[in-house]
């Protein structure tokens, strides 16, 4: 049997090989694609809007940055069918996170000078609060709140692959408090059976999404004149095989 299992691996390779030389005149169709048994729908309470309403600004921090409270919203997502999935955030205002400049993933780490966001000085990136006067405003971290998702009546574990395109995942780290974004490469977050590594399929999925923002230092605006927090992010779900 041994012999056998040989030979049909020097066969695989010389058929490889011989197919390799012939390359340059031939080439390749490819179609691809997938049918999934369901589709789903993802839905934030609130019209997916975090209000900090109006501040004054004796509000703000005399010196470093001003961190605000975290808020949070009801999370769902909604399948026609069992799926398994992930989400993932793409940023839409690049370029503007106040006190750290944006990565690869479109954004960027945590600033050093910042307090921790959501009580966590682990993993968190954040995006940033648009510009106001040419101004970087801030910037705001996003979360899945740990031990808040529930998956058809089950309590499930968040996971995190470092980069969804090609996810490898693990239990997201207690630090990093679930949070949806990272500077180096783009983050997707996903959910598991509890002490288990496996992303599950769910027909109906629900928990909560966290908004943490922290404000550029004082002394960069010009308090005479209105500043507005203007930070959009789009959630987007990824389909897992």
């Amino acid at each position: 049997m041994k012999m056998m299992q040989k030979s049909l691996l020097a066969l695989a390779v010389l058929a490889t090989t011989a197919l390799n030389v012939q390359a340059a005149s031939n080439v390749d169709v490819k179609v691809i694609g997938r049918i999934d048994p369901g589709t789903c729908t993802p839905t934030l309470s609130g019209g997916g809007t975090i209000d900090y309403g109006t501040m004054s600004p004796s509000e703000l921090a005399a010196t470093g940055l001003t961190v605000l409270p975290e808020k949070q919203l009801d999370f769902a997502i909604a399948c026609t069918a069992p799926s398994k999935v992930a989400v993932k955030v793409v940023n839409g205002r690049p370029n503007t996170v106040a006190g750290a400049i944006e990565g690869a993933s479109g954004f960027a780490g945590i600033p050093a000078s910042s307090a921790s966001l959501f009580g966590s000085s682990g993993s968190i990136g954040v995006a940033g609060l648009g510009l106001s006067n040419g101004v970087k405003v801030g910037g705001y971290g996003i979360r899945i709140a740990s031990g808040t998702v529930i998956a058809d009546t089950k309590s499930v574990d968040n996971l995190v692959a470092s980069n969804i395109a090609s996810p490898v995942w693990s239990a997201a780290a207690a630090g990093a408090t679930g949070s949806l974004l990272a500077s180096a490469t783009v983050r997707g977050v996903s959910w598991a059976a509890t002490g288990t590594t496996t992303p599950v399929a769910f027909t109906n999925l629900s928990g909560k999404l966290g908004v943490q923002a922290y404000l550029n230092e004082k002394s960069a605006f010009d308090l005479t004149n209105t500043v507005q927090l203007d930070g959009l992010s789009t959630i987007e779900l990824v389909y897992l095989p």
